[in-house]
């Protein structure tokens, strides 16, 4: 069964019986397996997978459990529904098969529970270009280093803010075997991407964590060309 999403975020008026009370509910229809599509060709297989879409449809509609409903999505892929129903059939929604998703909008006769959650932090991968500067060298080519930190914090904003606090600490000189300082100094910041790393504990995952992930594009050749079959 899946879990009702909201559930308890509400506290109910015990003296109404859940036979009486209604909720708006946010019905979300699960998407079909799309390994069943392998032989059929792009479009054939969009037709088919907005045909399941419709059926799973039909076939909730024809339970009789809403009170009033609004249809999500397109004519051609419903993919839910906004309903009103009895509290007590909540259990038989979530039941079924073809549903993915059940959020809670809201409950009649109930009051919700307001939370003040602080903002949490999270870590950020921010890309910063560093230039690496030698006292007294005037060549055409400088060395420059692409540098990516993992920072903890609650926004690209915060972690962009942490870091130029922090700045001057990257640029302290230091002497080369010549006897010229030499600095590495941060030149710019150029990107933040958020992970889904939350704590230490989530770089120890046997799959591995993303840090840092930037799209890009290139010429198609033809031995790169995908024929769909896996």
């Amino acid at each position: 069964m899946k879990k009702i999403y909201g559930l308890t975020d509400w506290v109910l008026d015990k003296s109404i019986p859940n036979s009486k009370r209604f909720v708006t509910l946010k019905i979300g229809l699960k998407y079909p397996d799309t390994k069943q599509f392998i032989e059929f060709r792009p479009k054939e297989r969009i037709k088919k997978i907005d045909d399941i879409f419709s059926s799973n449809l039909k076939q909730l509609l024809a339970l009789k459990l809403f009170d009033s409903y609004e249809v999500n999505g397109t004519k051609k892929r419903p993919q839910g529904v906004t309903a009103k129903i009895k509290f007590n059939l909540l259990n038989a929604i979530a039941k079924l098969d073809f549903v993915a998703s059940c959020w809670i909008e809201s409950i009649d006769y109930a009051t919700k529970i307001e939370k003040n959650e602080p903002v949490k932090s999270r870590y950020f991968c921010v890309k910063m270009t560093v230039v690496i500067e030698v006292e007294g060298i005037k060549s055409r080519k400088q060395s420059i280093e692409q540098r990516f930190v993992l920072i903890n914090a609650t926004s690209s904003d915060d972690a962009y803010d942490k870091l130029e606090k922090q700045k001057d600490d990257y640029n302290e000189p230091y002497l080369n075997s010549d006897g010229r300082f030499v600095r590495w100094r941060i030149e710019s910041f150029d990107d933040c991407y958020e992970t889904d790393i939350n704590t230490p504990k989530d770089l120890d995952r046997p799959e591995g964590v993303e840090v840092y992930s930037k799209l890009k594009s290139r010429r198609l050749k033809d031995k790169t060309v995908w024929d769909g079959k896996f």
